[in-house]
């Protein structure tokens, strides 16, 4: 009797590991195959170094004429030089991982019409673009972040992490900050289903992210109404929150929070995906007759 109810059970019980398998192997597949795919494009990421190069090269500059004027020591909104090169590398090394395209890609294949065909396959079409985002990350962090990153640390004065434990938080928020900026492009991809090319779209999402993220300039830096605004917006938790973290403005008791707050950002933007999508899905079954 004992052998015969254990039957059933261990047959429910693989029937529900089952599912959590077969994702686990379909999109890990994806991830390894947009990490394969990148390797075509490698030296690509070589030009990559340059552009990632001259953008802290014109920060560094700039930064060290603005406190060329003040005394070695100055604070200028509670940053000193040292931090500020620090926080212009730094942010543009986290860059290069947490960066994706996921809406270029919504709006390719929309545009050629391929969208159908991923629409068939038994996979969830946003899951699968977040793999694969997250496989071209892979390939990112070993051609790409790490030979900026001994670039950068090599040239300019950047200082070490405020301790090990702000370090850690760090790679945690920028892990979350790569999840977070996701779900913004998937959202800004979708807007492809509505539009014939969101071109435009995709260049004002580039440089609104550029600018509330932190990433060109620190919040603290901004008037104060705008700060104001930027508080109510995601994008402070994709650069300058997991930076403040670095450079240890942010107690380690209150590290937990900035990735509470990351958390919460990723859950609500997700669900909007998950309503734009719906909606998308829509419109595109309307235009296909």
């Amino acid at each position: 009797m004992a052998k015969a109810s254990t039957g059933p059970m261990s047959v429910q019980a693989a029937d529900r590991v089952d599912p959590i398998r077969r994702a686990k192997s379909v999109y890990g597949a994806v991830i390894r195959n947009a990490f394969l795919d990148m390797l075509a494009y490698r030296l690509r990421y070589f030009t990559g170094i340059i552009t990632y190069l001259l953008f802290v090269s014109v920060h560094y500059f700039i930064w060290t004429a603005v406190f060329a004027a003040r005394e070695s020591n100055a604070t200028i909104n509670g940053f000193t030089l040292p931090e500020m090169v620090t926080y212009v590398s730094i942010g543009w090394i986290a860059r290069s991982l947490y960066f994706s395209n996921i809406d270029y890609e919504i709006n390719e294949l929309v545009r050629s019409g391929q969208v159908s065909v991923y629409l068939l396959r038994p996979v969830n079409f946003h899951l699968l673009l977040v793999a694969q985002a997250a496989g071209e990350t892979l390939f990112r962090l070993l051609f790409f972040t790490v030979p900026i990153s001994g670039v950068i640390l090599w040239l300019f004065p950047v200082e070490l992490p405020a301790s090990l434990g702000h370090f850690a938080w760090f790679l945690a928020a920028t892990v979350m900050s790569f999840l977070i900026l996701a779900e913004v492009n998937f959202i800004t991809g979708l807007c492809a289903f509505w539009f014939k090319s969101i071109d435009g779209v995709m260049r004002a999402k580039y440089f609104l992210v550029q600018i509330l993220s932190g990433l060109l300039l620190p919040l603290s830096f901004f008037p104060g109404w705008l700060q104001t605004v930027v508080e109510l917006l995601p994008f402070k938790t994709i650069s300058y929150l997991p930076l403040q973290l670095y450079l240890g403005k942010v107690p380690l008791d209150e590290a937990p929070t900035v990735l509470f707050e990351q958390l919460c950002w990723w859950v609500a933007l997700g669900m909007l995906s998950y309503f734009v999508w719906r909606r998308a899905v829509r419109v595109l079954t309307l235009q296909g007759g």
